[in-house]
């Protein structure tokens, strides 16, 4: 038996190696995904993190990933953060992926927490991180690697956050202030915590007094203290610990030597219990009286308890009960004994199925051609599946409450082998899970194939599971059947549905005929390859078959389908006409300005602190607000537009020239079904980039047409790709072109690149293949780049079209049979006229229906569906506008909004010229509103949580003078004051004073008497009264007074002079904000 110290690669992998996407950087020519042994000298950068990018993160937001992210991470790295936010903010941190080395006890690759107390947690494997928050303004988070297995790695981020948003976010703990108080971990008593917690409460009381803290209730998992409290003395670095409390004793209470303390909680991911209570009092009050309870010896498994991973050698099958756990083959992550045969059946309780996710797997062999080394799944239906080589398969679910899993291996090479994780879920959680099929207990029903009636996805597993009335039977109808065909060799159906316990397989393109069950129940299961995919299929259920087919319902259209789109025209016609008379084997520069519609895709990378943009991909322009592009150009900075820039009318990089014009980028649109390296295959590499301004049109700036929607073009079809791209072949060394260049490629059939020695399953029907095939011609291949254009003419003189998106080609672009693959334009017809519709359609719209800009004298709006429920996530913009020389007045009819405090969820803001006009939320109906200026602006937003019924606002235009306080002045003296002065004044005011005097003059502001609500516990104003002044700083003062809804005060009494000879007992101020008894 021999082991290898590193796997190798299969059959498939090996293809897969030719396959390439630009991660970042300079795309050069067709982009190429290559491997090169890690560069241990590299020197590292003072300053850098270690994986690229700063090591000090001060802004209020950021993002910071592991080393190459997306792609896999280095071994050997070591990678540090430093995360400040400003003093009066904590951190708020969340990982959006997460895929480390999974070791037990986080031996391998992991990330390390830390503040001021110590480590807060080390994290590793696939389960993302739980959403922390810190305690104080300050983070560390390290990254480290070893010399074995790397993986994805992580992409994470981080927002300043007040305080009060830690039991919001995290789930419990938080910043507890006051003379006494509770704490607890989450559904105390009545729920066991959660695994994988992290709580953490800073008690804070009065100083000169300490914090005591008594248990009142004590539970914990007792086993090796995997779940523990620990108590801080203080919150700064040197604080003592009390040491780790775990079990079901109750602890002894704790006093600090100061004011502060930290409470932590942590468990692990095994079993959970009831958790505990607290109560914490200034230590000069009287001790807590704590109750007498009885309790419980042992901890109480929930539907949260993981078991430690189960692993079993040869011999009987291993019992496997519960909610969820872990099986491993032995030894796992360590290579696997030879001659070995595990198994083990998972039992659930009834009315549950088990979902079984593979989240590591090393087994020698080749999918789909597994030999002795191979993962069998099955439940009391059928085999699941036969799994070995690298790539992870598919989710399963089974049909019942019983799972068998075996693993067997040889006498010769062997491997890691396997960690998978089950659980126990729902019948009606199928559809989530698997992302297709469902549960069922209608007489009747449509089935179809995943994206029905576009392709189905690859490398899938669907399960629809049908049960009916006792004595009724199931027929099965079958309207449309496309799958994969079978394999010409071996006969075998690689994507096949299985009707159970009745027939199948069934794949190809013949329709199966009419079957109907034995019982009541009907399981169909559809499973899918990596490799070529197909239309699918439609089926529809019934138990009675003499009734009408069941049918589907009407496609609803979109509320921006009809919107027309101003396609330029002409179009395809160069002012400056290219050299495509002789035939271009080799490639050449192409004629300065005679592709008008080439893009350089220029970036700023975020390892240059100053703006400074190279160009990394090709575009073509197609309208005067788009450029057609590749999608995977923007695997980096797809959300940072600032960083993009789109240049026009450019020939040579070097320098600038008189005919170029560059562009900002106001919004890229990927095609949804982009999912590369997730999915190993580069199908719909395709984005739209919307220009911040439209184009204007030149001799050297046009449009490029788009052909008709599905045209195929014929094998032969000579074409053009033009870009600045790598003209040496060598993809390890490449070398960028200064100027532009150009290469008349011709069409290689469908059929002949999807042949195996060619691009086999990598290539689709929504690809275009071309290239020469004769060795002396292969080096034309290599010319293009990125995202650029491919362009054909229908014949000569005729427009050019552009009918490929450069895409993807073979290391070092120079390789036999493996021509120059584009994304084919006219599948995706729908797609971008869609993008473009819907983009014009909410530029114009609120996003609550009717329009955004909403511009008379009166009118109204509302949320959506109101008095019904708004949706969830929703984002509405209302700019309204009223003539010259009148202010807009809101008045809202209902307003119902769910429940927030300090309108952290759902709510409505209001702004004018000025600034803002308030924020509301709850159920406190807005008053009036009357906006500075003849604009308001008005947005609404919600969360994903609850809803309410919304609101219905009106607006009118009124005269300055109808304004209920505040006003426009231009004398040189007058008052000011609050609402109801000197009475309290109202709860919720927006008042705003406009003055203009004469030029010459400077104004002064004076207050007599000022009395606002106190700032609260984060020291803010909540009500307070700000000052702006106009560009001279002397003419034109504004001012404007805001309120909430509670603790009204007396108000405030002043006024505005521009006599210099001010009594030096009052207080004048400009520019400045003020609350508070101050003056």
């Amino acid at each position: 038996m021999g082991r290898r110290k590193s796997r190798g690669l299969s059959t498939l992998e090996a293809c897969l190696i030719f396959l390439f996407v630009a991660m970042t950087g300079a795309c050069i020519g067709l982009v190429v995904v290559y491997f090169v042994d890690k560069d241990d000298s590299a020197p590292h950068i003072e300053g850098d993190s270690g994986c690229g990018g700063p090591q000090e993160l001060t802004g209020e937001s950021g993002t910071f990933t592991s080393f190459n992210y997306p792609n896999s991470y280095d071994n050997g790295k070591s990678c540090t953060w430093q995360i400040t936010v400003d003093p009066d903010k904590v951190i708020h941190l969340w990982f959006e992926e997460f895929a480390l080395e999974d070791t037990q006890q986080c031996t391998g690759d992991l990330v390390t927490l830390r503040d001021s107390l110590g480590i807060i947690g080390k994290y590793c494997g696939y389960s993302k991180p739980k959403p922390l928050v810190s305690l104080t303004n300050h983070l560390t988070v390290y990254f480290d690697t070893n010399d074995r297995k790397t993986d994805q790695g992580f992409k994470a981020h981080y927002k300043a956050v007040s305080p009060e948003l830690a039991t919001e976010i995290a789930g419990a703990g938080g910043f507890l202030q006051g003379d006494m108080g509770k704490l607890m971990t989450p559904g105390f008593p009545e729920q066991n915590y959660p695994n994988g917690a992290l709580y953490q409460w800073r008690i804070t009381v009065p100083e000169g007094e300490k914090v005591r803290l008594t248990f009142t209730s004590f539970d914990l998992v007792p086993e090796v203290c995997g779940d523990f409290v620990e108590v801080y003395d203080g919150h700064k670095a040197g604080s003592s610990s009390g040491g780790k409390l775990c079990g079901g004793t109750m602890p002894k209470p704790v006093e600090s030597s100061s004011n502060t303390m930290v409470v932590r909680f942590k468990s692990d991911n095994s079993l959970t219990s009831k958790g505990f209570s607290a109560t914490y009092t200034m230590s000069s009050l009287p001790p807590v009286v704590i109750p007498t309870t009885t309790p419980p010896t042992t901890p109480r498994p929930t539907t949260q308890t993981t078991r430690p991973p189960t692993t079993t050698g040869s011999g009987g099958p291993v019992i496997v009960q519960g909610r969820k756990g872990v099986i491993q083959s032995s030894g796992f992550p360590n290579p696997y004994p030879a001659h070995l045969h595990s198994s083990w059946k998972i039992s659930v309780s009834k009315g549950f199925l088990i979902k079984l996710q593979i989240t590591d797997m090393a087994i020698p062999g080749e999918m789909g051609a597994c030999k002795e080394d191979k993962l069998v799944i099955s439940d009391n239906y059928s085999t699941l599946g036969t799994h070995c080589g690298y790539l992870l398969p598919p989710v399963v679910v089974s049909a019942s409450d019983t799972m068998s899993v075996t693993f067997q291996s040889d006498g010769r090479l062997t491997d890691r082998g396997f960690s998978a994780r089950w659980e126990a879920v729902y019948p009606e959680d199928i559809t989530e899970i698997q992302g297709c099929g469902f549960s069922s207990q209608e007489e009747t029903g449509i089935i179809r194939s995943q994206n029905w009636p576009m392709n189905y996805k690859a490398n899938t597993e669907c399960m629809w599971n049908v049960a009916v009335p006792l004595g009724k039977k199931i027929t099965l109808e079958f309207t449309d059947f496309d799958l994969e065909a079978k394999d010409f060799l071996t006969s075998k159906c690689y994507d096949n549905i299985m009707v159970y316990d009745i027939n199948g397989p069934f794949c190809g393109t013949k329709l199966p005929a009419s079957i109907q069950t034995k019982g009541t129940r009907l399981l169909i299961r559809f499973h899918t390859d990596l490799f070529t995919e197909a239309k699918g299929f439609r089926a529809y259920w019934t138990t009675n078959p003499s009734l009408p087919a069941p049918t589907d319902p009407p496609v609803q259209p979109n509320p921006w389908d009809d919107i027309p789109i101003d396609w330029p025209s002409p179009c395809g016609k160069p002012a400056i006409p290219p050299s495509v008379v002789s035939r271009i084997v080799n490639g050449e520069p192409a004629v300065p300005h005679s592709w008008p519609w080439q893009v350089s895709m220029q970036v700023w990378p975020d390892s240059q602190p100053e703006p400074k943009f190279s160009h990394t991909c090709g575009g073509t322009l197609i309208h005067k607000n788009w450029v057609l592009t590749a999608a995977h150009c923007f695997m980096r900075y797809a959300d940072e537009l600032h960083r993009w820039r789109m240049c026009l009318g450019k020939h040579n990089l070097t320098y600038t020239e008189p005919s170029e014009s560059c562009y900002g980028v106001s919004a890229i649109y990927r095609h949804e079904g982009f999912k590369y390296p997730t999915v190993p295959t580069v199908e719909f590499d395709i984005a739209l980039v919307r220009l911040n301004v439209e184009v204007k049109p030149s001799d050297e700036i046009s449009y490029a047409c788009l052909p008709s929607e599905e045209e195929v073009l014929p094998g032969g079809k000579k074409c053009y790709a033009t870009g600045w791209g790598d003209e040496t072949g060598d993809s390890l060394n490449p070398k960028a072109a200064e100027e532009l260049n150009q290469v008349a490629l011709p069409v290689v059939p469908f059929d002949t690149c999807k042949r195996m020695d060619y691009w086999w399953f990598q290539v689709k029907s929504s690809m275009i293949c071309c290239g020469y095939t004769l060795p002396d011609e292969l080096k034309s291949v290599c010319q293009g780049d990125s995202g650029g254009p491919l362009v054909c003419q229908d014949s000569a003189g005729a427009p050019w079209e552009v009918h490929g998106i450069t895409s993807f080609g073979p290391v070092g672009c120079i390789m036999d049979k493996k021509p120059s693959v584009f994304t084919r334009s006219s599948a995706y017809i729908p797609w971008i006229s869609n993008v473009i519709r819907r983009d014009m359609y909410n530029e114009h719209t609120s996003g609550c229906g009717g329009p955004k800009d909403l511009i008379g004298t009166s009118g109204s709006l509302s949320t959506m569906g109101f008095p019904g429920g708004y949706d969830n996530n929703a984002r509405c913009q209302w700019n309204i506008q009223v003539p010259v020389g009148k202010l807009v007045h809101l008045h809202f009819q209902n307003f119902s909004l769910e429940e927030s405090q300090m309108c952290l969820n759902d709510k409505v803001t209001l702004t004018d010229t000025v600034g803002s006009l308030g924020t509301h939320c709850s159920h406190v109906l807005p008053k009036d509103v009357v906006s500075q200026g003849n604009v308001l602006h008005m947005s609404f937003s919600s969360n994903d949580k609850t809803v309410d019924t919304g609101f219905a606002a009106t607006w009118k235009a009124v005269d300055p003078v109808e304004a209920p306080c505040g006003g426009s002045f231009s004398s040189e003296r007058g008052e000011i004051v609050s609402p109801n002065w000197p009475n309290d004044y109202d709860a919720q005011s927006a008042c705003t004073w406009h003055i203009n005097v004469p030029s010459a003059k400077m104004i002064h502001v004076v207050f007599t008497h000022f009395e606002l609500q106190a700032v609260n516990v984060l020291g803010n104003c909540v009500d307070y009264v700000e000052i702006f002044s106009g560009e001279s700083m002397t003419s034109l003062v504004v001012i404007r007074f805001l309120s909430n809804g509670a603790d009204q005060q007396s108000g405030f009494r002043g006024y505005w002079t521009t006599d210099r000879n001010i009594s030096s007992n009052h207080h004048s101020c400009v520019l400045m904000l003020h609350c508070q008894k101050h003056l």
